[in-house]
C-alpha cells in the first residue's frame, strides 16, 4: 500500500484485492506515470511504491495509447520484459495482464494489471474487460482525488492570501442569523477556533458601543434591502486591545429574490491607520522644515516631474512653486548637464538601497532666462521590497562657489604654464650651457693629458678644469632643484648593483682625492644585496652629492663610504675627517640655498642646492637623510631608502659578445658643432680610434644607409633632421644597418629625456659634457667588448 494523503488508499487497496480475487493472481496493482517515474498508487504483494518509468511495464502500455492492452503469458519470452527486475529477482514475475488508465480528457496517465510468478499461456484476452473496468473505477477516483487535491490548494492558498494581506472572510444567514468566520476573523478578534463559536450578538458586542449601533442599523438595513456597506469601526479584543477594522459585506438572494445571506471582508487596518498618521505628520514636519529653510527641497516622481517644491525656489530661480509642479525637472536644467545628471541617477538607481548619494552640479533655469548654478543631493525613498517610490531632493545655489573654483582653476592653470615655461628655459639654458661646455671642458682635460705643458700653462690648465666642472655642477644644481619644486621628477624603479651604484659614484671622485692626498675607502657589509629595486640613477646622484661634499671640505685624512642593509633599508654614510660642522647648523644644512656660513661658500664655493636636492630625492623615495658632525672632527652625512631586494639576474650588465675594438672599427659621429666632433675625434684618436663625422640626422642616414659601421654617436639637437628622427629611420632599415648600436650622445641629460632616447631605439645615453671614462664604459657595454674598452679607458 501507498500512502500519498490523497485519502485514495483506501479504495485502490480495495480495488487491487478485487483484482487479485476476481482473476485469482496473487499480484495486482495500480499505476500512474509521472515524469521519468512510474508511481504504484496501489499494489498487492510487489513491496514497491516506484520504478524507473523506462523498466516498467505499465510505461509500455501508456506508450500504446488509450484503450491499449498488454498480456504477457510468459515474460521469459517476451523480448523487452524478459530483463525486467521483477522477472529476473524478486518476486520472480512471469505473467502479467494490463490495460491503461485515461483521465477525463482520454489521455492515457497509467495502467491496471495483474501478476503471477507462473506462465498463463491459457489467459484469455477476453478477461481483460473485466480488468479494464477495475482500471475505469480506478480513473474515476484519481480524478476525484485530483479535484479534491486542487480544491485543497485554492483553499490554502486563500488562507495564506488571507493571513499575508490580514484580510478575512465572514458570512451571515439571513434565516438562523448563525454567524461564520475564517480563520483570519478568529484572529483578528483574538480568540481561537475551537474555543469560540460566535453568534450574531457575540459578533456584534465585540465592538466599541459609539460603532455597535451604526453596525447593527446597516446589518438590519441591508437584510432587509439587499444594501451592502463599508464600515470602519472600532473592534475592543478579548484581551482588551483596541484595533481599527475596515469590513465591506454584500448580499446574497434566493431565487425568490429575498436576501438569504449576508456576507463580506473584514481588514484589521490599525497599523495602517498608524503609518497613514505617522507619515501625514512626517509630511507636515517635512513641509514646515522645507517652507523656513534657504535651500530648495523638491520631491518629484521616479519619470522627474515635480510633486513638491519648496518656498525657496522663488528667491533662487524666480519660479514660484506651483509653476513647477507637474512639470519635468528637465525643463529647468541646462541640457548640456542632462546627461551627466542622468548617469548619475542611473548609477543611484542601480546601486539600490544604501547605496551613496551623488553629490551633483548643474545649471538651473531661472525664470528669466539665465542659469545658476546649483549643488544638489538627491536620496530615493525605497519601499519594503527595495523599489523606489519618489526622489528627494535637496540643491542650494553655488554659483559664487562656482565662480570661485574657476577662478581657482585659471590661476593654476597659469602658475602651471608658468612652471612649464621655466622648465623649459631652464632645460634649454642647460642644453645651451652644456654645449660649450663639452668642448671647455673636453679640450680642458685633453690638455691635461699632454706632456708638453710648462708649469704655469699646467696651472692654467687645471684651473680651467676646475673651473668648468664647477659651473657644471652649478648647472645641474640650478636645473634639478628647480624641476623638484615644479614636481617634475619622477623616479625610474629598476632592479640594480648596489655596490656597482656606489663604486660609480667613488669612481668619479676618485681623482680628486689623489689630487688633495685624500684616502677614500668603501666598504660594504655583507648583509647589503646583490640585487636591490629602486632609482639607481637617483640613489648615485646623492651618493655623489656626498662624496663630492666631503672631499671638497676635507683637507687632510680621508674620506669613507659604507653601506648597510638592515628592516629593508638600504643605508649609505659617507664620513670625512673635514672642517665639522655644529648641531646648530647642521639643522639647516638640508634648506636650499644653504651652507654652513657665507665664509664657506667664499672658502668652497657651491649654490647651496645639493644637500637641499638630495633631501628631496630621498624623501621621494620614502627615506630619511641627515648628518652627525663635530666641529674640527669631520662629518658623516647619511641617507636610509626601503628597498626591496631583487633577483641579480634581473640587474642590467653588460654583453657577452666579444667584438674586438681596434683600428677597424668604424664608428660614425652626427653633431651639429664642428668642436664636439674634433674633442671626440680626439678623445678616441688617442685611443687608436678613428671616426667619420656628418652635422645632422639625414647625414648620418645616408651614411648608415651607404657604409657599414659598428657604433654612431648621435646628437639630438640637429638642423635638418634630428637625432631621434634619424634613429627611427635607421631602426626601420633592413638587415644590419638597421640594427647598428646607436649612443645618443647630446646636451639632454634629464630623464625624461633619456628616456625618449631608449624609447626612439637608443642603446644607450652619454650626457655632456663628456665624461671620457663613462663614455668609454658606455661603448664597452653596447658592443660587448667590455675588458677592451676598460683597457682603452684607463689607458685614456
Amino acid at each position: 500500500m501507498m500512502t500519498d494523503g490523497s485519502g485514495l488508499e483506501g479504495p485502490l487497496d480495495r480495488l487491487t484485492a478485487l483484482a487479485c480475487t476476481l482473476f485469482d493472481m496473487p499480484h495486482a496493482m495500480i499505476s500512474v506515470i509521472h515524469g521519468d517515474q512510474t508511481l504504484f498508487r496501489a499494489n498487492v504483494g510487489l513491496n514497491q511504491n516506484a520504478m524507473a518509468r523506462d523498466q516498467s511495464a505499465s510505461a509500455i502500455l501508456v506508450g500504446m495509447g488509450p484503450g491499449a492492452v498488454l498480456v504477457v503469458r510468459d515474460s521469459h519470452l517476451h523480448p523487452t520484459l524478459k530483463n525486467h527486475p521483477m522477472v529476473t529477482g524478486q518476486p520472480g514475475i512471469r505473467f502479467f495482464a494490463g490495460t491503461t488508465i485515461s483521465d477525463s480528457r482520454g489521455k492515457a496517465i497509467g495502467a491496471v494489471g495483474v501478476m503471477d510468478v507462473k506462465p498463463h499461456p491459457d489467459f484469455d484476452e477476453s478477461r481483460v474487460e473485466g480488468l479494464a473496468q477495475i482500471g475505469r473505477l480506478a480513473a474515476e477516483f484519481l480524478e476525484q482525488a485530483d479535484l479534491t487535491r486542487r480544491q485543497t490548494e485554492r483553499l490554502e492558498l486563500l488562507r495564506l492570501a488571507e493571513e499575508m494581506a490580514g484580510v478575512g472572510q465572514w458570512r451571515l444567514d439571513a434565516e438562523t442569523m448563525a454567524v461564520t468566520w475564517s480563520d483570519e476573523v478568529y484572529r483578528i478578534h483574538g480568540v481561537e477556533r475551537g474555543a469560540f463559536d460566535p453568534s450574531y450578538d457575540d459578533a456584534v458586542g465585540f465592538y466599541h458601543p459609539d460603532d455597535r449601533a451604526p453596525l447593527m442599523k446597516a446589518i438590519a438595513r441591508g437584510l432587509e434591502t439587499g444594501e451592502g456597506y463599508k464600515h470602519r469601526m472600532r473592534l475592543i479584543r478579548r484581551d482588551g486591545a483596541e484595533r481599527l477594522v475596515l469590513t465591506h459585506a454584500d448580499t446574497e438572494r434566493g431565487p425568490d429574490g429575498k436576501v438569504t445571506a449576508m456576507f463580506g471582508v473584514f481588514q484589521d487596518v490599525t497599523e495602517q491607520e498608524r503609518i497613514h498618521d505617522a507619515v501625514a505628520a512626517s509630511e507636515r514636519a517635512f513641509r514646515n522644515l522645507a517652507e523656513q529653510t534657504s535651500d530648495i527641497i523638491a520631491v518629484f516622481a521616479l519619470d522627474g516631474t515635480f510633486r513638491y517644491v519648496s518656498p525657496a525656489i522663488t528667491r533662487l530661480t524666480g519660479w514660484e512653486p506651483d509653476e513647477l509642479i507637474g512639470r519635468k525637472t528637465w525643463d529647468v536644467i541646462h541640457p548640456d548637464d542632462h546627461p551627466q545628471v542622468k548617469q548619475a541617477y542611473a548609477d543611484f538607481f542601480a546601486a539600490g538601497p544604501g547605496g551613496p548619494s551623488p553629490q551633483l552640479r548643474y545649471r538651473g533655469l531661472h525664470k528669466d532666462g539665465s542659469y545658476r548654478w546649483l549643488d544638489a543631493q538627491p536620496s530615493i525613498l525605497w519601499d519594503e521590497n527595495g523599489r523606489p517610490i519618489e526622489i528627494q531632493d535637496n540643491a542650494r545655489d553655488a554659483t559664487a562657489t562656482k565662480q570661485l573654483e574657476d577662478d581657482l582653476m585659471a590661476e593654476r592653470d597659469r602658475a602651471e604654464a608658468a612652471a612649464r615655461t621655466k622648465t623649459e628655459f631652464l632645460a634649454n639654458m642647460s642644453h645651451e650651457l652644456r654645449t660649450p661646455l663639452t668642448s671647455v671642458i673636453g679640450f680642458a682635460g685633453l690638455l691635461k693629458e699632454s706632456k708638453d705643458l710648462g708649469p704655469d700653462e699646467r696651472r692654467y690648465v687645471d684651473r680651467i678644469a676646475t673651473s668648468s666642472d664647477a659651473l657644471l655642477g652649478v648647472i645641474n644644481d640650478i636645473l634639478d632643484y628647480s624641476k623638484l619644486e615644479a614636481e617634475a621628477v619622477g623616479l625610474d624603479p629598476l632592479a640594480f648593483d648596489p655596490r656597482g651604484m656606489i663604486a660609480g659614484a667613488v669612481g668619479i671622485v676618485e681623482s680628486q682625492c689623489e689630487a688633495k692626498g685624500l684616502t677614500l675607502v668603501q666598504t660594504t657589509d655583507e648583509s647589503v644585496p646583490a640585487g636591490l629595486m629602486g632609482d639607481e640613477g637617483r640613489l648615485r646622484q646623492v651618493t655623489l652629492n656626498l662624496l663630492s661634499n666631503a672631499v671638497k671640505f676635507t683637507g687632510q685624512g680621508g674620506v669613507t663610504v659604507a653601506a648597510t642593509y638592515e628592516d629593508g633599508r638600504l643605508r649609505v654614510a659617507v664620513s670625512d675627517t673635514g672642517i665639522g660642522i655644529s648641531e646648530e647648523k647642521a639643522a639647516t644644512l638640508f634648506r636650499r640655498f644653504v651652507q654652513a656660513d657665507a665664509s664657506t661658500t667664499r672658502t668652497f664655493g657651491g649654490t647651496g642646492l645639493g644637500l637641499a636636492i638630495s633631501r628631496r630625492l630621498i624623501e621621494m623615495m620614502g627615506g630619511t637623510i641627515g648628518v652627525d658632525s663635530e666641529p674640527g672632527i669631520g662629518s658623516t652625512f647619511w641617507f636610509e631608502v626601503p628597498l626591496v631586494p631583487a633577483d641579480p639576474g634581473q640587474v642590467a650588465g653588460g654583453h657577452d659578445a666579444e667584438t674586438a675594438v681596434d683600428g677597424t672599427l668604424r664608428i660614425l659621429m652626427a653633431d651639429d658643432a664642428p668642436a664636439n666632433r674634433e674633442l671626440v675625434s680626439a678623445i678616441l684618436g688617442g685611443m687608436g680610434l678613428s671616426i667619420d663625422g656628418v652635422e645632422n640626422g639625414a647625414e648620418a642616414v645616408e651614411a648608415v644607409r651607404s657604409g657599414t659601421y659598428d657604433l654612431v654617436l648621435m646628437d639630438v639637437h640637429m638642423p635638418v633632421m634630428d637625432g631621434l628622427t634619424a634613429t627611427r629611420e635607421i631602426r626601420a632599415m633592413a638587415g644590419e644597418a638597421g640594427r647598428v648600436p646607436i649612443i645618443a650622445l647630446t646636451a639632454n641629460v634629464q630623464p625624461e629625456q633619456v628616456r625618449t632616447c631608449h624609447e626612439v631605439g637608443m642603446d644607450a645615453h652619454v650626457g655632456k659634457p663628456i665624461q671620457v671614462a663613462e663614455l668609454m664604459a658606455t661603448i664597452s657595454r653596447v658592443l660587448g667588448a667590455s675588458e677592451a674598452c676598460e683597457d682603452l679607458a684607463a689607458a685614456g
